[in-house]
């Protein structure tokens, strides 16, 4: 990372699978480097008791891809931090969805909320647009004396009616990472074809390209055929 520019890393490596890696260019020399993985498979996979923070220890000075890499490499002092992301997964039986966001007197935005999209883990945009929607359904004069209950069931329709598709997509995405076969097919498929490149890298921040992913039509035509 001599520039002061680089690429945006993403590596899917088995021990993170449903989750990423990433390397993210900061500045001349420095970069950030993080893992992110849903907290039920991480404790399938590597136990209750090995926490990220291990894992990412381990794949930094054992793993073939990276340890020669960062062989040189020294830690920021005291960057070395994690956070739970609640995901606005739908959850099963569960009438309110994502999950019970107000009640009479309040209302929850942002990760409060549970909004962070399950696939890339991005949450920025979500919070602002739940913002958004509860300062326009809060009236300073009207509610004087209180939210009602009625005015938060409102706002917890209109929340999910407005994330609810993308966040389900997202979901849905995720779960298709979980199938090692089914990406690494894709993976190689999109070294050789710059379309698929721009659809795997796009599907990250791009709504629209995260919905060519779940279409079985569209992955059949592009990665069998």
């Amino acid at each position: 990372m001599g520039d002061d520019e680089g690429s945006i890393e993403l590596h899917f490596v088995d021990d993170v699978i449903p989750g990423y890696w990433w390397i993210f260019p900061v500045q001349k020399g420095m970069v950030n480097v993080g893992i992110g993985m849903v907290i039920s498979e991480q404790r399938k996979q590597t136990g209750v008791k090995k926490s990220l923070r291990k894992l990412q220890h381990q794949l930094i000075n054992e793993h073939p891809l990276f340890k020669e890499r960062f062989a040189d490499a020294t830690m920021v002092k005291g960057s070395g931090k994690g956070w739970q992301l609640p995901f606005g997964s739908p959850r099963k039986k569960q009438k309110l969805q994502p999950r019970r966001t107000a009640m009479a007197g309040a209302m929850c935005v942002g990760d409060s909320a549970s909004l962070v999209d399950p696939f890339s883990g991005e949450g920025v945009g979500n919070a602002l647009l739940s913002a958004k929607l509860a300062v326009s359904l809060f009236d300073q004069s009207k509610h004087s004396e209180g939210f009602p209950e009625e005015m938060a069931n409102e706002y917890m329709s209109k929340l999910w009616e407005a994330l609810g598709p993308e966040l389900s997509n997202s979901f849905k995405i995720q779960k298709i990472v979980k199938r090692k076969r089914l990406m690494n097919m894709f993976v190689r498929k999109a070294a050789k074809r710059p379309a698929l490149q721009d659809a795997l890298t796009d599907a990250l921040a791009s709504k629209e390209a995260q919905k060519k992913l779940h279409s079985p039509l569209w992955l059949i035509r592009n990665i069998i055929l």
